[in-house]
Protein backbone atom coordinates (compact mmCIF):
# COMPACT_ATOMS: atom_id res chain seq x y z
CA UNK A 1 0.00 0.00 0.00
CA UNK A 2 2.85 2.38 0.84
CA UNK A 3 4.50 1.54 -2.48
CA UNK A 4 1.36 2.50 -4.38
CA UNK A 5 1.09 5.81 -2.52
CA UNK A 6 4.79 6.56 -3.16
CA UNK A 7 4.33 5.88 -6.89
CA UNK A 8 1.33 8.20 -6.97
CA UNK A 9 3.24 10.99 -5.25
CA UNK A 10 6.19 10.53 -7.58
CA UNK A 11 3.91 10.77 -10.63
CA UNK A 12 2.33 13.96 -9.29
CA UNK A 13 5.67 15.83 -9.03
CA UNK A 14 6.06 16.60 -12.77
CA UNK A 15 2.38 17.56 -13.00
CA UNK A 16 2.82 20.00 -10.12
CA UNK A 17 5.80 21.61 -11.89
CA UNK A 18 3.82 22.01 -15.10
CA UNK A 19 0.84 23.39 -13.19
CA UNK A 20 3.04 26.06 -11.62
CA UNK A 21 4.52 27.01 -15.01
CA UNK A 22 1.07 27.08 -16.56
CA UNK A 23 -0.27 29.33 -13.80
CA UNK A 24 2.66 31.72 -14.26
CA UNK A 25 2.12 31.88 -18.03
CA UNK A 26 -1.61 32.47 -17.60
CA UNK A 27 -0.87 35.41 -15.29
CA UNK A 28 1.58 36.86 -17.83
CA UNK A 29 -0.95 36.45 -20.63
CA UNK A 30 -3.68 38.12 -18.56
CA UNK A 31 -1.34 41.04 -17.89
CA UNK A 32 -0.99 41.53 -21.67
CA UNK A 33 -4.72 41.60 -22.39
CA UNK A 34 -5.19 45.35 -21.82
CA UNK A 35 -2.09 46.53 -23.74
CA UNK A 36 -2.95 44.13 -26.57
CA UNK A 37 -6.49 45.48 -26.80
CA UNK A 38 -5.16 49.06 -26.82
CA UNK A 39 -2.69 48.24 -29.59
CA UNK A 40 -5.41 46.52 -31.62
CA UNK A 41 -7.72 49.52 -31.32
CA UNK A 42 -4.82 51.87 -32.17
CA UNK A 43 -4.16 49.87 -35.34
CA UNK A 44 -7.84 50.14 -36.27
CA UNK A 45 -7.74 53.88 -35.59
CA UNK A 46 -4.73 54.15 -37.90
CA UNK A 47 -6.80 52.70 -40.76
CA UNK A 48 -6.47 48.93 -40.47
CA UNK A 49 -9.73 47.01 -40.65
CA UNK A 50 -10.52 44.18 -38.27
CA UNK A 51 -10.51 41.77 -41.21
CA UNK A 52 -7.03 42.90 -42.28
CA UNK A 53 -5.65 42.50 -38.77
CA UNK A 54 -7.20 39.04 -38.48
CA UNK A 55 -5.69 38.05 -41.84
CA UNK A 56 -2.26 39.10 -40.52
CA UNK A 57 -2.63 36.74 -37.56
CA UNK A 58 -3.93 39.10 -34.91
CA UNK A 59 -6.88 38.00 -32.85
CA UNK A 60 -9.65 40.38 -31.94
CA UNK A 61 -9.28 41.22 -28.25
CA UNK A 62 -11.71 39.50 -25.92
CA UNK A 63 -12.42 42.82 -24.23
CA UNK A 64 -12.00 46.20 -25.84
CA UNK A 65 -10.21 48.81 -23.75
CA UNK A 66 -12.36 51.17 -21.80
CA UNK A 67 -13.01 54.40 -23.67
CA UNK A 68 -13.21 57.85 -22.30
CA UNK A 69 -16.15 58.39 -20.06
CA UNK A 70 -18.68 60.74 -21.52
CA UNK A 71 -20.38 63.20 -19.32
CA UNK A 72 -24.03 63.58 -19.98
CA UNK A 73 -25.39 66.97 -20.79
CA UNK A 74 -27.35 68.26 -17.79
CA UNK A 75 -30.31 69.11 -20.01
CA UNK A 76 -30.50 65.67 -21.62
CA UNK A 77 -29.66 63.49 -18.66
CA UNK A 78 -31.43 65.08 -15.74
CA UNK A 79 -34.76 66.71 -15.17
CA UNK A 80 -34.49 70.46 -15.08
CA UNK A 81 -35.29 71.98 -11.75
CA UNK A 82 -37.98 74.61 -11.60
CA UNK A 83 -36.73 78.17 -12.14
CA UNK A 84 -36.65 80.34 -9.06
CA UNK A 85 -38.71 83.24 -10.41
CA UNK A 86 -41.90 83.32 -12.51
CA UNK A 87 -40.24 85.67 -15.02
CA UNK A 88 -37.56 83.06 -15.68
CA UNK A 89 -40.22 80.51 -16.62
CA UNK A 90 -41.53 82.45 -19.63
CA UNK A 91 -39.05 83.21 -22.41
CA UNK A 92 -38.97 86.79 -23.66
CA UNK A 93 -40.71 87.19 -27.03
CA UNK A 94 -41.23 90.07 -29.38
CA UNK A 95 -43.45 90.47 -32.40
CA UNK A 96 -41.10 88.42 -34.57
CA UNK A 97 -40.84 85.37 -32.34
CA UNK A 98 -38.51 84.15 -29.61
CA UNK A 99 -35.81 86.48 -28.35
CA UNK A 100 -33.15 83.81 -28.88
CA UNK A 101 -32.99 82.09 -32.26
CA UNK A 102 -30.82 78.99 -32.64
CA UNK A 103 -27.61 79.65 -34.53
CA UNK A 104 -26.99 78.00 -37.85
CA UNK A 105 -30.66 77.98 -38.86
CA UNK A 106 -31.56 80.58 -41.52
CA UNK A 107 -34.54 82.76 -40.68
CA UNK A 108 -37.50 82.74 -43.04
Amino acid sequence: MKELQAAREEAFGPLLDVLEQRHTLQQQLAALDEPYAQAFVAAESAGWTTEELLALGAEEPARRPKGRTRRRNAASGKKASAPSSPAAQVPAQDAEGPAHKPTGIPSA
